[in-house]
C-alpha cells in the first residue's frame, strides 16, 4: 500500500483530498503546518492558523487517519514573513503564498513526507499535472475559476514525481457537494480570501507590527509638482488608486515608487501600460524549457492571478528574464509573480523586478530579432 502524507490546510480542499485518497486505498498521513501567531480569530478568511488546525484534526478523525501538527513557525518567518517584509522595504509589492509555496509546502515538508517513509505529498490545490515528451509540468485546473497553477510555477518535474492534486480534476462545486455528503466537519467552511498572517488587518497595520514606523513623505505627479503627502512609500503598490487622499478632478494612479526620497508619483492610469519588463529569481519546469529560453519561446504570460495572461515572447539572458509582450498590459508590479504558460501547462514563472535600464534595453534586440 502506498502512503501519502497530505498538508492539510483546514479547509474543504485539502479535507477532501485526504479522504479520497483514502477511499482509493492509499495509507493516509494527514500534517498541518504552524507556522504564525494568530492574532485575530478570522476564522475562514485564512489557512494554518489554530483555529484551522483544529478543524483538520476533526476531519482526520472523522475519516480516521493519523494527524499530526508540524511546527514551522521559523521557517515561515524566514522564507517568508522576512521576504514579506523585504519587498514591502524595497518598494515592491510581495506574494507570499508563492514563497510559502517554494519553500514549506513542496520543500520542507516533502521532505518531512520522505521522513516519514511516504511515496508521495498530496494537497488541495486546484491543479493536474500533464505529461508531455517524458516531462512532468503543472498544468491548469478544470475549474478555471479556481485554477491555482500560477502559485505553483516553482513545481519542477522532479518535484512534480511526488505529488498529487486530488482535486485538481474537480470544480469546487463537486468538492463542496462531496464534503457535505459524507459529512466532513468543514464541509461548509468558506475559502480562505486573506494573507494568512495578514488575518483581515490591513497590509499598514501588518507591517507596522514588524517594525516599520510612518515616515511621511511627498506624492508628487510626472512634472514634480507637489500634491500631497502620505505616511511612508512601503505602504503602497504600483497601480494603486485607492487610499492617496490626492483630490485634482480625476483618478490618479501610482506610477512609480521613490523608496530613496520618499516620494511617490501619481498620475493616468494609461502611464501604467508597458510590453517590456524583466523578471528574476526564476524557476523553470525542467532544463529542457530553460534551454529553449536561450532562443526565446512564445507563450501566454500572466503577471497576476486575476490576469488572465497576455501572448509575449521570454528570453533568458545571464540570470534574467526578458519579457516582451505583444499589447501593453498594466500596472505591471515588481515583486509579483509572473508565470509562463504554453497552452495550459506552466513552464515556470518568476518575480518581477523594479530594473529597468539602457542596458537592460539593450538585451531586447533580441526579442526584436526574434519577433522579425
Amino acid at each position: 500500500m502506498k502512503r501519502v502524507v497530505v498538508a492539510m490546510s483546514g479547509g474543504v480542499d485539502s479535507s477532501v483530498s485526504a479522504m479520497l485518497l483514502k477511499q482509493m486505498g492509499f495509507d493516509v498521513v494527514g500534517i498541518s503546518l504552524l507556522l504564525y501567531e494568530t492574532k485575530t480569530k478570522a476564522y475562514g478568511r485564512t489557512c494554518c492558523s489554530v483555529y484551522d488546525i483544529s478543524d483538520a484534526e476533526r476531519v482526520a478523525q472523522k475519516i480516521k487517519i493519523p494527524f499530526y501538527t508540524v511546527d514551522m513557525r521559523e521557517e515561515f518567518r524566514k522564507y517568508v514573513i522576512e521576504d514579506f517584509i523585504n519587498e514591502y522595504k524595497n518598494g515592491r509589492t510581495p506574494i507570499p503564498c508563492v514563497h510559502c509555496n517554494n519553500y514549506l509546502k513542496f520543500e520542507l515538508l516533502l521532505k518531512k513526507a520522505e521522513s516519514l517513509s511516504a511515496d508521495y505529498l498530496a494537497t488541495g490545490h486546484y491543479a493536474i499535472k500533464l505529461k508531455d515528451k517524458g516531462n512532468l509540468y503543472v498544468a491548469k485546473s478544470i475549474d478555471q475559476q479556481k485554477d491555482q497553477s500560477y502559485f505553483l510555477f516553482g513545481l519542477t518535474s522532479e518535484k512534480l514525481k511526488k505529488i498529487i492534486f486530488p482535486v485538481g480534476g474537480l470544480t469546487k462545486n463537486i468538492v463542496r457537494k462531496i464534503a457535505q455528503e459524507y459529512n466532513l466537519p468543514v464541509a461548509n467552511k468558506r475559502d480562505s480570501q486573506d494573507i494568512c498572517f495578514v488575518e483581515g488587518r490591513e497590509i499598514k497595520d501588518v507591517l507596522k507590527e514588524f517594525g516599520i514606523e510612518e515616515r511621511y513623505g511627498k506624492i508628487k505627479d510626472e512634472n514634480g509638482n507637489y500634491l500631497g503627502t502620505h505616511k511612508g512609500y512601503y505602504f503602497f503598490t504600483l497601480g494603486q488608486r485607492r487610499g492617496l487622499g490626492v483630490r485634482i478632478g480625476k483618478p490618479v494612479y501610482i506610477l512609480n515608487i521613490d523608496k530613496t526620497k520618499n516620494e511617490i508619483i501619481v498620475g493616468d492610469k494609461e502611464k501604467l501600460m508597458q510590453k517590456k519588463f524583466c523578471v528574476e529569481r526564476f524557476i523553470f519546469t525542467n532544463e529542457y524549457v530553460e534551454q529553449r529560453t536561450q532562443h526565446g519561446i512564445e507563450c501566454t504570460i500572466k503577471v497576476r492571478y486575476s490576469h488572465q495572461g497576455t501572448k509575449g515572447i521570454i528570453f533568458k539572458r545571464n540570470n534574467t528574464i526578458y519579457v516582451e509582450l505583444y499589447e501593453p498590459y498594466g500596472p505591471i508590479v515588481p515583486g509579483q509573480a509572473c508565470v509562463f504558460y504554453e497552452e495550459n501547462k506552466v513552464l515556470g514563472g518568476g518575480f518581477i523586478s523594479d530594473r529597468f535600464d539602457s542596458d537592460l534595453q539593450k538585451n531586447f534586440t533580441a526579442v526584436n530579432s526574434y519577433k522579425n
